[in-house]
């Protein structure tokens, strides 16, 4: 499609879809939420956030106790034990939250948490400077009011979406401001000042947490995905295919499973060359996404072979979606090099059952029979047959 073309059906959207369209059309959309983001990215994004959590949480319990010496020497007298206090509570604290996060594998917790491990030295920082007060004003004590730039600058080693970068930073610059809010500087000229530092750094935090996420975004699609048409590839399939599997047994819903390959393909390659084969592999590929749903998997099996499994899905209504898709690939041609290639698709059908490896071997067969009676064709595994998927299994 040209550019300009596109350009104009973006101009002819709604405003709001304007935006959205154009940024998801720029390949930052998955940036902005997780909306776009695959269930078995956001559990590893889950369990690698909290990895950091634990990492920095222990770090700074262990290191927090060790400046109890310095306090020793340089506090004002009066103010040493409220601070071994306070130091002693933050670093019990973080204990606290790097035993709690030993075995959570859920966004939703991970992010409560990454709160939680900001929230927490932004309580002690305002403790200190309860404590502290007026001696504050003394050069030897200006370590004791560098924390907030320390809580803002852990922000950079998590990768998280523009929404959840953008919360985290109002959170916690919020949490560091208490203190001027109670004490009436919160509009002052130094509290703005250190307003605009935090802001700045802070917005350094927030595109190094979108650069990691932008990073883990692409190592996950190329681990994951086929190069060419952008499908599931067959192990991350297989994994995917197994999560629905078990979901179909716990709520007993039905699950169907497809297996399709492009007729003769090996004559378009030799016709056309192996570039054309390319873009028939391409078109079918849109094909496929086009015709089925965001909660349907569609993987490249290998070569010119296809997989689709559809879950609450029966066998009856997976066939006439899967023969709307031959029919499509019947009247559709592509276009290259200033020439035609027409191509057709066999399938075989059946439910998915009792396991992935059962079932692919009956679908296979079905498959391998649609060939046998012509190609061009739909054929579903015989019910009397589907049994056979677990006498299979056990051999």
């Amino acid at each position: 499609m040209r550019k300009d073309t596109i350009l104009a059906k973006i101009l002819s959207l709604p405003a709001g879809q304007k935006s959205a369209d154009l940024f998801k059309r720029m390949k930052g959309f998955e940036l902005l939420g997780t909306k776009e983001h695959p269930s078995d990215f956001s559990l590893i994004r889950a369990e690698y956030i909290n990895t950091r959590i634990r990492l920095l949480a222990l770090l700074f319990s262990v290191l927090t106790p060790l400046w109890i010496p310095v306090d020793f020497l340089i506090l004002p007298d009066g103010t040493f034990l409220s601070m071994m206090l306070a130091r002693i509570c933050l670093s019990v604290s973080l204990l606290a939250l790097w035993f709690r996060t030993s075995f959570t594998h859920s966004l939703r917790r991970a992010r409560q948490r990454l709160i939680i491990l900001m929230v927490i030295p932004s309580i002690f920082h305002l403790a200190t400077q309860m404590i502290l007060g007026d001696y504050l004003k003394d050069e030897s004590l200006a370590s004791y009011t560098f924390l907030p730039f320390l809580i803002i600058a852990i922000h950079c080693v998590f990768p998280l979406t523009l929404k959840e970068g953008a919360l985290l930073a109002f959170l916690t610059i919020f949490a560091l401001s208490v203190d001027e809010m109670i004490h009436g500087r919160f509009l002052t000229l130094q509290s703005l000042n250190t307003l605009w530092l935090l802001g700045v750094i802070m917005g350094i935090a927030v595109w190094a947490q979108l650069s990691q996420l932008h990073m883990q975004l692409k190592l996950f699609e190329k681990a994951t995905t086929d190069s060419l048409t952008g499908l599931l590839n067959r192990r991350s399939f297989m994994h995917q295919a197994e999560t629905e599997l078990n979901r179909s047994e716990r709520y007993a819903r039905p699950l169907s499973i497809a297996l399709l390959d492009l007729d003769h393909f090996k004559n378009v390659n030799d016709t056309h060359g192996h570039q054309a084969g390319d873009q028939v592999l391409i078109h079918f590929s849109g094909l496929l996404k086009e015709e089925l749903r965001s909660t349907d998997l569609i993987g490249r099996f290998g070569g010119e072979e296809f997989i689709i499994v559809l879950p609450e899905t029966p066998v009856h209504e997976a066939e006439k979606v899967l023969e709307r898709i031959l029919d499509n690939c019947r009247n559709q041609a592509v276009r290259y090099d200033g020439g035609v290639v027409n191509y057709t698709a066999s399938a075989g059908l059946g439910e998915l059952v009792s396991d992935i490896r059962s079932s692919l071997h009956a679908v296979d067969i079905a498959l391998y029979q649609a060939k046998e009676q012509g190609r061009d064709r739909l054929q579903r595994v015989p019910e009397q047959n589907q049994p056979e998927m677990n006498t299979y299994n056990k051999l």
